[in-house]
């Protein structure tokens, strides 16, 4: 077990706990603040927005939901040729990815990142990522040589092999709408290839709306009529905007660390539109000043702050929260004295009562225990108290004596 030099945390077998061994999301790090990275502060394992297309970060919301299923299914039933198609920055890309990690491990595919490839470029590239060729050899010139005939003689005796083993062979061509007549053609020729009626190969062409005019234009007929499925993906709408943030956060190793306010979620929908693209640029640059400000909580001033310095924008200094002293961050034991309340009767404040991080119940106990104790002790007396109590003994004495006397009780 190793302790932590946030306060009283503890680091055990991968897992933070607290106090109460009850496993938690480890405190934002006050001596990371002069580190450039907002993950050492939050406490996060890598970048929550980042703008790669790991699947691993895909959210499903109801329409990306429809589109991944549209997807599966269509590869799974070995439809050919499916077009999927959104603005830029919808996560069409990503969802492809997530879409191909769903058919198993048995699966071969290809991502055609580049549409300005030749046919030739495009066949040597799906040779590639299928494993038939390496880069290795690209770079010594194997297959630079080889025509297009060859090239798919070579992929076709693959695809073929692949049929007992009830593989996936699946090619994914990204921004299809600036393909070229002569490349698309291509892929309709690789479309048609089959064995016992079964398709032997799946392309997906992934591109902008304008790849539905490109298909219907008289040129692309043939290939517009082996396409099975047409698939739209939009943006989020505003009301998966926040559990979109939450989930990448959570992936990220961070679901408690920092949280975003009504606000600065409202900003985000108004400035991103919806695409995740744009929603990651803003959290992502959000989550930098925030560091820089020693905050954990995302306002939509920062969000506001952090759109203008993606565009460009000349921004005024963030206030920079200082890093504490090492002392002050060894935890509780070594709070500085100036952070305490001062005097007998100054009030306990909030920032004290979150270092403690009590849990509510354990609250309850403590106030209920503090009560009980005060209730068993009884109150002390001043000195002005003690000496009129001793006149008031001493008057019923004399009085008492008086009568006492007068009726014969006692003789003097």
């Amino acid at each position: 077990m190793t302790s932590d030099l946030r306060g009283p945390w503890t680091l055990d077998s991968g897992h933070w706990t607290d106090l109460y061994n009850r496993t938690v999301q480890p405190p934002p790090s006050p001596d990371s603040l002069n580190e450039p990275l907002y993950e050492a502060f939050y406490g996060l394992r890598e970048q929550p927005f980042s703008l790669t297309t790991d699947p691993r970060f895909l959210y499903l919301s109801a329409g990306h939901r429809q589109a991944f299923d549209e997807l599966l299914t269509g590869l799974r039933r070995h439809e050919g040729l499916l077009v999927l198609t959104g603005d830029t920055g919808t996560g069409k890309t990503t969802l492809c990815r997530a879409v191909i990690d769903a058919l198993g491990h048995r699966s071969f595919s290809a991502l055609i990142l580049n549409p300005y490839m030749t046919d030739a470029e495009v066949l040597r590239t799906i040779l590639r990522d299928f494993g038939l060729v390496t880069r290795e050899d690209i770079r010594k010139g194997a297959f630079a040589h080889a025509d297009v005939p060859q090239l798919l003689d070579t992929l076709e005796e693959f695809l073929r092999s692949l049929v007992p083993l009830n593989s996936y062979a699946v090619v994914i061509i990204d921004e299809a709408q600036s393909l070229s007549a002569r490349v698309l053609d291509q892929i309709r020729v690789l479309g048609s290839m089959e064995l016992d009626g079964r398709r032997l190969i799946e392309i997906v062409l992934v591109g902008q709306p304008a790849l539905i005019e490109t298909l219907r234009s008289d040129a692309m007929r043939a290939l517009a009529d082996r396409v099975s499925r047409r698939i739209s993906l939009g943006p989020l709408p505003e009301r998966d905007l926040e559990a979109y943030i939450r989930h990448r956060l959570a992936i990220a190793g961070g679901r408690d660390a920092v949280t975003f306010d009504t606000d600065a979620i409202a900003r985000i929908a108004n400035l991103s539109d919806g695409l995740p693209r744009r929603i990651n640029l803003l959290c992502d640059r959000a989550l930098e000043f925030g560091r820089v400000a020693g905050v954990t909580t995302i306002t939509a001033a920062l969000i506001s702050r952090a759109a203008k310095a993606i565009a460009g924008a000349s921004l005024p200094p963030l206030d920079v929260a200082p890093a504490p002293p090492p002392a002050a961050i060894a935890g509780l034991e070594s709070i500085e004295p100036a952070a305490l309340p001062r005097g007998p009767n100054a009030p306990i404040s909030d920032e004290l009562f979150k270092e403690l991080d009590l849990p509510s119940d354990e609250l309850d106990h403590t106030f209920d225990r503090e009560l009980s104790l005060i209730m068993d002790v009884p109150p002390k007396t001043s000195g002005v108290w003690f000496w009129v109590g001793l006149l008031v003994l001493a008057a019923a004495g004399a009085a008492a004596m008086y009568f006492a006397v007068r009726n014969g009780w006692i003789t003097l």
